[in-house]
């Protein structure tokens, strides 16, 4: 799988080799808007309490002032309340932005259900940092679902979460040569 993703990488560099940046990224604990829930607010009998989760990522630099940021560690789906969870995993398209890089990752997901109702699932995942030995950054998580048809349920539930609080290091930055 990590040979995989390494060609994948290569070949959207659109350079002979590349030189990977390892960082490690810590996502601060963080609480989700009342906006998240149908009820318009936190559910009572849930507590919600956990340590900052840690990323392991490589970026790579792209052709165009681009950039491909991939989650070395295992994904963390992340609860978005009553809306759709978020997976952050996979590989992130990154561009450069003021504030350093921002690096995202969005999925839809389109699901027929019987009596011809049809749910599409939307999330979005995005990272923004400086690509520093230490560094602080953000992070923005949103999901969404939308059903049409006769028997869809009177609620489409969508929750943004803004702002997260990420800090990094970068480890390493590993020389590789293509084949």
């Amino acid at each position: 799988m990590r040979t995989s993703s390494l060609m994948l990488a290569l070949m959207l560099s659109g350079c002979g080799g590349t030189s990977p940046e390892v960082y490690q990224l810590l996502v601060d604990y963080f609480t989700l808007p009342d906006s998240c829930y149908t009820s318009m607010m936190q559910p009572s009998t849930v507590t919600t309490t956990a340590p900052p989760a840690p990323l392991a990522v490589q970026v790579w630099d792209g052709p165009d002032n681009t950039a491909f940021l991939q989650i070395e560690s295992a994904a963390i789906s992340v609860d978005m309340g009553a809306a759709p969870n978020v997976t952050v995993g996979g590989i992130f398209t990154g561009k450069k932005v003021d504030k350093g890089w921002t690096f995202s990752s969005d999925g839809v997901q389109k699901q027929t259900l019987p009596g011809n109702n049809v749910v599409t699932t939307t999330t979005h995942a995005e990272i923004t940092f400086e690509r520093n030995n230490t560094f602080k950054g953000t992070g923005l998580l949103s999901s969404s679902s939308n059903c049409v048809g006769a028997q869809c349920p009177g609620t489409n539930p969508s929750c943004t979460v803004s702002g997260l609080v990420l800090t990094g290091t970068r480890v390493a930055v590993e020389y590789q040569r293509a084949p």
